[in-house]
């Protein structure tokens, strides 16, 4: 299992604090009778407001923990490629609920001379992260000049990065031996940012596969729960559609890895790709890890597991974008990937990088953040990614919702209740319940609560018969469930 679970009393004093932390959705809770901004109507979405790092809300206690899943993985991730503390958005991480942080372990730092090792750098990063209650995602990366003759690609001197990952994995398994300070835990570990670029490792698998068949046990040997994996695949903009990245780079590299003894199981324990809008092959990031996962089952590997560790949308309507349709994407995909079994998502990113529609506003990625470039401007998005985790945690795939005009998923929740996420596709859709009161919770976290059959807002036959019909508005996600 990619996550360690920690014992029963732990787990219920995590919670205690998360709910401390996070905002309480009473505080939000508005009645059945207010309806979706009427300024929004033209969209058929609802209204948006902009809130403040600085607002505060009140956490109820005390909490009454009744069920326990020790398996359960959380999907929920966030990337913090530089550091991992306060200052780079580890608080704000934590508050909207994510579990995991995406960063990297830069190997020309961590060994400058060879045989020479300098962990401070990434002992904080580990240090920090677990103060914090998160996990570390790591991305292993570039090459130090001694050992490959590129920052990216294939490298020279394998043995020496074998040498330099067992030394790590030692260092961060927190088995109280030879470990960092305060004995951090990580255990989860990928090579190089989209290697499937042609400038990279993409014409060259076969070295990949070499490289994962020297390291991959090095590292187990070191740490047995570690997870090594391949990624985070581009998976995207084709060589042949005119961009720079190798189609074939994942399936030379599990076919390699089946040439040598135990087949490419013995070497990954997962697969990670990476997933932004910006190719019109895969409606979300649910069709693009299919279609990934089918390459890995062709190989014999479909069974492991699927990781997305840098997924961004952004927010700038220079990119045909808008905050409104950031926080909408954040939830939709969350939601379809969860339905793939994928089985982490990091977001990509805490802090936006430019005022939308300045002249620094030059890319897509400038706008992805959670945060306005000020530090403490909340976008819609970080209410949109808060509310997914609350709503969710614990949360189990159960099946797609079948019904016109509208896509939806239903999830099993920790005490055996079913949610359904759900949104229209056309301009409106009217999803029938079979229950005479729902719990209906919007992209921000404003709570419609109790919604009672015939209600005369949100009930659109309008009579009490035992079931209540919902109508939903185009790509506006709401959260469902019956009165608890």
């Amino acid at each position: 299992m990619l996550k360690r679970h920690r014992v029963m009393v732990a787990w219920v004093v995590a919670s205690l604090l998360w709910m401390c932390g996070h905002v309480a959705l009473s505080d939000r809770e508005v009645g059945p009778s207010q309806v979706l901004a009427a300024e929004a109507r033209e969209e058929n979405l609802p209204g948006w407001t902009t809130l403040h790092l600085t607002d505060v809300y009140t956490g109820y206690l005390p909490l009454v923990t009744r069920y326990y899943d020790p398996s359960y993985v959380s999907p929920f991730g966030i990337v913090m490629y530089g550091n991992v503390d306060d200052a780079a958005g580890l608080q704000a991480a934590k508050a909207v609920g994510s579990d995991w942080a995406s960063t990297m372990l830069y190997w020309a730092s961590a060994e400058p001379v060879k045989g020479n090792y300098n962990w401070d750098g990434f002992d904080a990063k580990a240090i920090n992260a677990q103060a914090a209650g998160i996990d570390l995602f790591v991305l292993v990366t570039y090459n130090p000049s001694w050992a490959a003759s590129t920052p990216y690609g294939p490298v020279t001197d394998v043995t020496a990065l074998a040498n330099f990952m067992a030394a790590a994995a030692e260092r961060y398994d927190c088995d109280g031996t030879n470990d960092a300070p305060g004995h951090p835990c990580v255990h989860t570990w990928s090579f190089y940012s989209e290697p499937d670029r042609d400038s990279r490792w993409g014409y060259n698998g076969a070295a990949y596969a070499a490289m994962l068949a020297q390291v991959s046990p090095a590292i187990h040997a070191a740490d047995p729960h570690s997870q090594v994996m391949i990624g985070g695949l581009a998976y995207d903009w084709f060589v042949e559609e005119g961009g720079s990245y190798v189609r074939t780079f994942l399936s030379n590299v599990l076919q390699t890895l089946n040439s040598y003894p135990g087949g490419a199981a013995a070497y990954i324990d997962a697969v990670a790709f990476h997933y932004y809008p910006i190719n019109d092959g895969w409606a979300s990031v649910r069709e693009k890890g299919l279609e990934v996962r089918g390459i890995m089952t062709q190989h014999g590997v479909g069974d492991l597991p699927l990781l997305c560790p840098e997924m961004g949308f952004w927010s700038s309507p220079k990119f045909n974008s808008s905050e409104e349709q950031q926080a909408r994407l954040i939830v939709q995909n969350y939601v379809r990937g969860m339905s793939a079994s994928i089985t982490l998502m990091s977001y990509y990113k805490v802090f936006d990088d430019a005022i939308a529609g300045s002249s620094a506003d030059t890319g897509p990625a400038h706008t992805s953040g959670l945060i306005k470039v000020d530090g403490t401007t909340l976008k819609p998005a970080y209410y949109a990614y808060q509310t997914l985790t609350q709503e969710l945690y614990h949360a189990r795939y159960v099946r797609q919702l079948g019904v016109s005009k509208a896509e939806g998923y239903v999830f099993k929740m920790l005490d055996g209740h079913e949610k359904t996420v759900l949104w229209a596709t056309s301009t409106t859709a009217q999803v029938p319940f079979a229950t005479s009161c729902i719990r209906m919770v919007d992209v921000l976290g404003r709570v419609y609560n109790p919604v009672r059959d015939g209600d005369s807002n949100w009930d659109a036959d309008h009579t009490v018969n035992g079931r209540i019909l919902l109508q939903v508005y185009k790509n506006a996600p709401v959260y469902v469930e019956s009165c608890q």
